[in-house]
């Protein structure tokens, strides 16, 4: 159980790893990849991007962190606030800000993270339950 779920961790901290490559070397990545509602002329700062870079490139260290070790209740309930931020952050962007688009694409992360939450904790009571 565990170990597929160190797997998954690690694949989306990867994941997050391109993506901050991408937003680093070309700034309007974010924009051409996720945020396909905002009008041209409302194009995001290059600082903006290396921002949101800076936010991916910490998740995936701790994300990453998580998969190389063993379980560790600390780091699991990290991992797991990076995914509720993640969360928060996508919904807003898609339900109150309308600058994701609701489909396939603009979907994918808001289902990673919810899937990731959902893991991690059923994980964590698992946990705690072999604890008592």
């Amino acid at each position: 159980m565990y170990f597929w779920l160190r797997t998954w961790v690690g694949l989306t901290g990867l994941a997050g790893l391109g993506a901050a490559v991408g937003a680093w070397w070309n700034p309007a990545s974010p924009m051409d990849t996720i945020y396909r509602n905002i009008p041209p002329s409302e194009t995001a700062s290059a600082l903006a991007s290396r921002l949101y870079a800076t936010w991916l490139l910490l998740s995936t260290v701790v994300r990453c962190t998580f998969a190389l070790h063993e379980f560790s209740l600390p780091l699991a309930v990290a991992t797991c606030a990076t995914y509720v931020v993640a969360w928060v952050h996508f919904a807003t962007e898609i339900f109150v800000y309308h600058t994701v688009p609701l489909k396939p694409g603009g979907q994918a992360p808001l289902w990673v993270a919810s899937i990731s939450i959902g893991w991690l904790s059923w994980c964590l009571m698992e946990y705690r339950k072999k604890k008592k």
